[in-house]
């Protein structure tokens, strides 16, 4: 006679049983890993172009400026006229010429609000800014980890964890 190998099907379904279990435990930590992940990276960007902004703005020794991107022709990189709505992206362009940005940053993640003062922020060529700014990236209303981005009146720009969102 000859020896049977391989798996029963009690066997079989333990295993997929263990498994189902392992995965829902498992589930609840990554979409946190994800959301943390897509902060960071929102966050991270605005930052990025804030910089550049100011180097920008000092190499070429003129205006360089950040403004929020219309979301109405998203073909066309164009300022929004709202003041305040970051969600669409920005842009970063040289003296007053919009239609040909330096830097295009598409939307960020659904469900990230990015909010702070009145589009465009301007840095002059020492790299400083008229009034100090500050931005909120938020996962709606009550984030426990909200990303705060400073810029302060001399030009420098901050990245911080903040409170919570309201």
């Amino acid at each position: 006679m000859r020896a049977h190998t391989g798996f029963t099907l009690m066997e079989l379904l333990v295993v997929i049983a263990i498994a189902a279990i392992l995965t829902s435990l498992a589930v609840p930590g990554f979409k946190t890993m994800v959301e943390n992940a897509q902060r960071r990276d929102a966050s991270t960007a605005f930052y990025t172009a804030l910089m550049r902004a100011r180097s920008e703005a000092i190499a070429r020794n003129t205006n360089v400026s950040v403004c929020a991107r219309s979301a109405s022709a998203p073909d066309v990189p164009a300022c929004a006229g709202s003041p305040g709505n970051w969600q669409g992206g920005w842009l970063v362009y040289s003296g007053s010429n919009s239609t040909s940005p330096l830097l295009v940053h598409e939307a960020i993640a659904n469900g990230f609000t990015l909010t702070g003062v009145a589009s465009p922020l301007v840095f002059d060529a020492t790299g400083r800014i008229g009034t100090a700014a500050d931005y909120l990236l938020c996962k709606g209303a009550g984030d426990s980890r909200p990303r705060r981005i400073r810029v302060s009146r001399s030009g420098r720009v901050s990245l911080e964890e903040a409170g919570t969102c309201l």
